[in-house]
């Protein structure tokens, strides 16, 4: 059971995703203003095209070789590693995980118990009557390598497919009990690396971080939680996200989806970053895929299945508020053994200010359907902003997505997602401004992953999508593909050195 805040999807860029810059998506971002801002770029000086298909053939061999001898290095047989929770509990990854990240019914159960529920095998320190401390250093660390390509084309020309060996991400993950009633969860990515140029960058804010008290009375489990934490949608937009590619849906708003940045001043953050990899360059439009500051409490009836999540948010991601509203959210779920529907509604006042007032709701239903060796999943959204230009004019916006998970075996696991958001036509020059909009963006994404040890996986996944502008017939055709190791390990024991250990002692 890995304490685990999505390894593989911790190293997204802050060229990529910096509104929650712990949480890589490893293999490209939205396909209009993300692709349009790479290509703005200065391309290099192409070689010749022989030289240039030897050389990128030359370099991709060399590349498979070291990432295959990193995966013979590391090999030892089978292995119980132990980051965090499981070293805790000496429980395997796989009691609360399919495939980490991603939880099965049994880690779905822990988080409902306010990540308590077993037996510590570490006892806990005690601090006074009520407050306790993990017995074990209660830190994790995280860190994936791999081969990322990427293509993006535009019309009336063809640009060249850039791949890069990255060191993909160093990510830090923490969390435990704090007594029989508290508990906290966090992590934090000091390196991350953009796929796109592979260039290595130094973050400075937290992916996830918050405490929560959780208390059983009168048949619920109830959760308090507060502090930067992922909004309760139907699937985990990042923390428990098994692909590497982020989910188209969760990442958009009214301003990616037009084009263009927001009409305030204030919007924009110190770093002149792109919102969460999906907005336009210079602001930190809300998203409902990245973590958010706030508070939440929810409750979980086990015998009926019903469970609920009420929340207060900032609505600024994982940065300090541009406004001085407050978002509201809710989300009603029911149980039918381990399938679930579920609804889920979030709504601001203001999504901008100051000076622009543009309320905002997002609603919409999901469901998963779970066996032992397939999981089904998907989820609708309907987005609502009332005057994302200051025109007066407001915008509704549409996205859906569908994944099927299969696996072949406990360590052997397939994912096929296909995604799809549009818009009806957004025309606001008959009030003085300059949006004509009509979009639409697709994509499909599949890949496996094979669990080599408890802790250390293969990932391997391809996506491809395009992005249509129904009015000017303009089409940004997009694809990437990744290959990479990632782990997770208490600081102590990395992955293999318990089977080296054993190996080398004498029968």
């Amino acid at each position: 059971m890995a304490l685990f805040a999505d390894p593989h999807a911790v190293c997204k860029s802050r060229a990529d995703d910096p509104a929650d810059t712990n949480a890589n998506r490893g293999s490209g971002g939205n396909f209009s203003t993300l692709t349009e801002h790479i290509l703005r770029k200065e391309l290099p000086i192409r070689l010749e095209e022989k030289e240039v298909a030897y050389m990128r053939r030359r370099d991709i061999l060399i590349r498979l070789l070291l990432l295959g001898n990193t995966v013979c290095v590391l090999w030892a047989g089978p292995a119980l590693a132990i980051p965090v929770f499981a070293r805790v509990y000496d429980k395997s990854c796989r009691a609360c995980h399919t495939v980490y990240p991603q939880l099965n019914p049994a880690g779905e159960d822990f988080r409902a118990h306010g990540l308590h529920g077993f037996t510590p095998v570490v006892k806990p320190l005690k601090v006074g009557s009520l407050f306790e401390v993990p017995g074990t250093l209660p830190v994790a660390i995280s860190f994936g390598v791999g081969e990322d390509i990427s293509k993006v084309d535009t019309p009336g020309q063809s640009n060249p497919t850039t791949t890069h060996f990255n060191f993909e991400f160093l990510s830090l993950l923490a969390g435990g009990e704090l007594g029989p009633h508290l508990s906290f969860l966090a992590d934090y990515a000091p390196i991350i690396t953009n796929t796109q140029t592979g260039e290595i960058q130094v973050n400075t804010r937290l992916g996830l971080g918050f405490v929560q008290a959780h208390a059983e009375q009168w048949g619920w489990l109830t959760n308090f939680k507060i502090g930067l934490f992922e909004l309760p949608l139907g699937v985990s937009p990042r923390v428990h996200r098994l692909s590497v590619q982020p989910y188209l849906v969760y990442g958009l708003n009214a301003f990616s989806v037009l084009g263009q940045p927001p009409p305030v001043h204030g919007g924009h953050d110190e770093e002149g970053e792109a919102a969460g990899g999906y907005g336009p360059p210079g602001t930190n439009a809300f998203i409902v895929g990245a973590t958010q500051v706030g508070l939440e409490l929810s409750g979980l009836q086990p015998t009926t299945g019903l469970s609920w999540a009420l929340g207060m948010a900032s609505g600024s991601n994982n940065r300090l508020d541009n406004n001085a509203s407050k978002d509201f959210y809710l989300r009603v779920s029911q149980a039918y053994g381990l399938h679930k529907v579920g609804v889920f509604l979030y709504y601001s006042p203001d999504l901008l200010g100051p000076g622009v007032q543009d309320q905002a709701l997002r609603l919409g239903p999901d469901f998963s359907l779970y066996s032992r060796r397939f999981q089904l999943f998907g989820q609708f959204l309907a987005d609502y902003d009332s005057n994302p230009t200051d025109r007066g004019q407001d915008l509704w916006y549409y996205g859906a997505f569908l994944e099927g998970n299969y696996r072949f075996t406990p360590a052997v696991i397939s994912l096929l997602r296909t995604e799809y958001a549009w818009t009806p036509r957004f025309d606001d020059t008959a009030q003085g401004g300059h949006s004509r909009v009509r979009r639409q963006l697709w994509r499909v994404t599949g890949g496996g992953q094979w669990l080599l040890l408890e802790n250390l996986k293969f990932v391997a996944e391809v996506t491809y999508g395009e992005n249509h502008e129904g009015i000017s017939e303009h089409t940004v055709k997009n694809w990437s593909a990744t290959i990479r190791l990632v782990t997770a390990f208490w600081p102590l024991t990395p992955p293999g050195l318990n089977e080296w250990l054993t190996r080398r002692r004498p029968r």
